[in-house]
């Protein structure tokens, strides 16, 4: 193997390990509840999406993909990627939420319990460990501006709890 071979191999891992660090670390929605059944008690961040929502792939491209959102959210909430079109079954909290048919389409019950019947992608929903939504962010941002936003409303939530 040559120098330069080596050099590359080396920055191209670099490169990848570096990109694989700084993005969200999504789980599903079993997974997270999971995750605060066993004491965790960070707010779920539910990132409520659609396959053909143009601005979902924005967020996930341009704003989840940065790296101070994504070090934001890892560490203060547990992050959750969920489909509002899912046909599948979801346990949550002890209650099963199923896809229903509303002829051409669907949505997936949980997605309309999230978000409070506001169906509106993308959004995310701040949820706590008794399975309630305690805000909703709707709309695509840039990533300093959805910075700015998910601090202040956490601040806000905390402020919130510390005064129960």
């Amino acid at each position: 193997m040559n120098h330069l071979t080596l050099l590359l191999l080396v920055f191209f891992s670099f490169t990848v390990f570096g990109q694989e660090k700084n993005i969200i670390e999504w789980k599903s929605v079993q997974q997270a509840d999971s995750v605060q059944r066993s004491g965790d008690k960070r707010l779920l961040f539910m990132d409520v999406y659609t396959d053909w929502c143009g601005p979902c792939k924005l967020m996930d491209k341009h704003t989840f993909n940065h790296e101070q959102v994504a070090g934001y959210v890892n560490e203060n909430f547990i992050p959750v990627k969920f489909n509002a079109e899912s046909e599948e079954d979801v346990i949550f909290k002890g209650k099963k939420y199923k896809w229903v048919s509303n002829g051409r389409s669907g949505i997936q019950s949980l997605a309309y319990f999230v978000l409070g019947g506001q169906l509106r992608y993308p959004s995310i929903a701040l949820v706590n460990d008794r399975g309630e939504t305690l805000t909703v962010i709707s709309g695509y941002f840039q990533a300093e501006d959805f910075l700015d936003i998910i601090k202040d409303v956490k601040r806000q939530i905390d402020e919130q709890s510390a005064k129960e």
